[in-house]
């Protein structure tokens, strides 16, 4: 048996709809999904990311071919709670790899939370619901579908939902199949080359109006600091990794376990550079000072909003003191910071978005990023919509852009817009990263800038 997984181009560098980055980073849900295969003897096992190769549907279809099986991914593990919302390229993937293989699979967030319309839009063998591996391995085992669960599929005509699958334990999990990829090709603009994701837990312990966790399913699961700094270890040794995201949602809930993890990554030396995510309620000093020495330099969180009102109804749990309080200590450890700003929730109005970009003047991030707020399918914020008549999507396609209440989409855009053209024209913002000296980052931000400045 042949089994092919797929990651699918997602086009330009950001993409007009949503103006979601496009990043080349590892498809680390593939390359699970393919050691899981790998190991219960499932054949030959391979994995296209012609995200990375930048593969058209046809390049994809001329390697796929002969397969016995496919799964394509409509979102890989980093999109997971923000997925892409122009799904073109993935649907023109999954209609090209039907031609030449006779079941094709479908991943992802979209499935997960919207299967039928998924399976109507692409006419797959069946979508796979939230996270894949147990499916994935279930559908290579298994000689008919009958009793795989965790999959939706059209049975004698109807769409047929199948009873969930059980989460994984995640050190069960084998180390992933990077070298199924091309590894000298992932890289973070802001980190450097010879990247790659890591993961040490799922899930997450927040409760956000606007934040899509189905893919992940309930609570928190971690992996522990053995299986992790093994992952670690083998990457580095075979792939020469030097830079890293773990890509967990809130990496230092697992206070203990990070520090753990630190002390590790400390005394094993081995010269790797990482950035995270986290909230800015769950930092201290001595945490942020262990990972520091640990080779942490960036750390990614959500600001969201500008205001305690904006904040208390999105569901944030959070506040302007937490958020101030927060950015203080990671700044004192002397480590940078990329802030997330949502402009066009429901309730906000024009002073909310001014609150915004005066908000990330005064905590000054490395890099801050405004995002229209989408309205995820599988949020309360989508189904707080629906049931809102004075509120409206931008649009009726599966995965809106945007809520147009008191501003169209046009005009969201370009609040959007003049916040990145205030916030990072600033002669005090150029100085200070001239600055530092690295000129290549330098260009590469500039070159990210532009791209969002111009979609």
């Amino acid at each position: 048996m042949r089994t092919v997984f797929v990651n699918p181009a997602q086009g330009d560098l950001v993409e007009h709809k949503g103006r979601i980055y496009n990043r080349t980073w590892t498809p680390l849900d593939l390359a699970y999904c393919a050691a899981v295969v790998r190991e219960a003897g499932g054949g030959d096992v391979s994995i296209i990311d012609a995200n990375a190769e930048r593969l058209t549907p046809a390049d994809v279809a001329a390697r796929v071919r002969g397969a016995d099986r496919a799964f394509v991914t409509s979102t890989s593990l980093d999109r997971w709670q923000c997925p892409h919302l122009d799904l073109a390229p993935f649907v023109g993937v999954v209609e090209a790899v039907r031609r030449v293989t006779p079941d094709v699979f479908v991943l992802g967030s979209h499935g997960t939370v919207k299967p039928a319309e998924i399976l109507a839009l692409t006419g797959a063998t069946a979508v796979v619901r939230g996270e894949p591996e147990r499916t994935v391995a279930a559908i290579a085992q298994a000689g008919s579908l009958t009793d795989v669960n965790g999959i939706s599929l059209i049975e004698n005509g109807a769409v047929v939902h199948r009873p969930s699958q059980t989460p994984v334990r995640m050190d069960d999990l084998p180390l992933p199949a990077l070298d199924l990829l091309p590894m000298e090709r992932y890289r973070y603009e802001v980190l450097g080359d010879r990247f790659s994701l890591f993961e040490m837990s799922r899930g997450c312990a927040s409760a956000c109006t606007f934040c899509l966790l189905e893919t992940y399913g309930v609570g928190v699961r971690k992996k522990s600091v053995d299986t992790l700094a093994r992952e670690i270890e083998w990457a580095v040794a075979q792939f020469g990794l030097r830079t890293a995201y773990f890509i967990d949602l809130e990496f230092t809930v697992l206070r203990k376990q990070v520090l753990e993890l630190c002390r590790y990554l400390v005394k094993a030396d081995l010269d790797l550079t990482w950035c995270c995510q986290t909230r800015l309620d769950l930092v201290d000093a001595e945490l942020l000072s262990w990972m520091k020495r640990a080779g942490c330099r960036l750390i990614h969180t959500g600001v969201e909003a500008g205001s305690d009102r904006m904040l208390e109804l999105v569901d944030k749990g959070i506040t302007l003191e937490q958020i101030r309080a927060g950015m203080a200590l990671i700044r004192e450890a002397g480590i940078e910071t990329a802030c997330f700003f949502m402009i066009g929730f429901p309730e906000s109005t024009k002073a909310d978005m001014d609150d915004i970009v005066r908000l990330a003047m005064e905590l000054e991030p490395t890099y801050p990023l405004f995002h229209i707020t989408a309205p995820y399918p599988g949020t309360k914020l989508y189904e707080q919509v629906r049931a809102d008549d004075t509120l409206r999507f931008s649009d009726e396609s599966l995965f809106p852009e945007a809520i147009e209440a008191r501003f169209r989409v046009d005009e969201l855009k370009g609040m959007t817009r003049r916040a990145y053209l205030r916030y990072y024209t600033r002669p005090r913002y150029v100085a200070r990263r001239l600055m530092r000296g690295d000129l290549g980052a330098l260009f590469g931000q500039l070159r990210l800038f532009s791209s969002y400045i111009r979609a």
